[in-house]
């Protein structure tokens, strides 16, 4: 059984959290190391209110609560379907989802020295896992995505917008490991909506001196939300931008996967039309 550790809930900068109904701050825990193990319930914010399944380990830094759970991949594998999937996705499409998370999973361990993912957007969106994700999770157990045999980190996001992107047009080095290549994705040029934006002036320059590109995008996005510029697949004019998708557009489209699984496709057709040239194999 293989083990991951991901540090939760960072982006809250957590003064204070209550963990089993055992209410912790940050001046408590620096004196004293908390663990708490099995089905672990938090809240936090007021608001925030998730339950977790491995061992909870809570520590301070800089004076915020750091949250690392060690859990099992295929919990974790579950959870990344049940967040990442589309509504209504069908049990293909959950599958190929359950197969990239994995790989990412496996080929991103240590990806932050003391722990291996995070839960932003950095690493692993995830939740608790719906049965439907862990069912995914259940029937796909140890396949992952290969290139030239090596597992890699593959990249996916919600919407295409019509055509994938390649790493370099986005501005990611990430050719290394994969060569991911421009994909047609029919389901998206049929059915994906254009979205329009009215955007300021320094928002425009911005654009206008690196466009379409990753970095742009997160740039904006963590400054003005991520509404504000859904993809990389857009025009310019003037003060208004008009565009298709919604994330980076590398690698796996889920609305286009999800789309494929309702006309019959398998995991293995979805993940071979994202990923030109790509393996399933197995591991133990």
């Amino acid at each position: 059984m293989l083990f991951v550790k991901v540090a939760i809930l960072s982006l809250l900068r957590l003064q204070q959290v209550t963990v089993n109904d055992v209410e912790l701050t940050v001046a408590m825990i620096q004196t004293e190391k908390r663990t708490f193990r099995g089905n672990i319930r938090v809240r936090a914010a007021n608001q925030f209110q998730r339950t977790y399944n491995g061992a909870l380990e809570i520590t301070s830094k800089n004076n915020e609560l750091q949250l690392v759970l060690t859990t099992t991949e295929e919990d974790l594998v579950a959870a990344i379907v049940s967040a990442e999937s589309p509504p209504a996705a069908g049990s293909a499409a959950q599958k190929a989802q359950a197969i990239l998370a994995r790989s990412w999973i496996r080929a991103s361990k240590g990806r932050h020295g003391q722990f291996d993912l995070c839960d932003t957007t950095h690493c692993q969106h995830f939740k608790e896992p719906t049965p439907a994700g862990s069912k995914a999770a259940k029937e796909t157990k140890g396949l992952l995505l290969a290139w030239q045999e090596k597992v890699f980190a593959p990249a996916y996001s919600a919407s295409c917008g019509g055509r994938t992107k390649t790493a370099a047009s986005i501005g990611w080095n990430d050719e290394i490991e994969y060569p991911y290549f421009e994909v047609n994705c029919p389901i998206c040029q049929r059915d994906e909506p254009y979205w329009t934006r009215r955007i300021s002036e320094a928002e425009a320059a911005e654009i206008r001196a690196n466009p379409n590109k990753e970095a742009t995008r997160l740039h904006i996005g963590r400054r003005s939300g991520w509404a504000a510029l859904p993809s990389n697949n857009y025009e310019l004019a003037s003060l208004q931008i008009k565009g298709r998708g919604h994330g980076h557009g590398l690698g796996y489209c889920q609305r286009g996967g999800a789309g494929m699984a309702k006309q019959g496709a398998s995991p293995a057709d979805i993940l071979r039309h994202y990923f030109p040239g790509t393996n399933i194999i197995g591991s133990r």
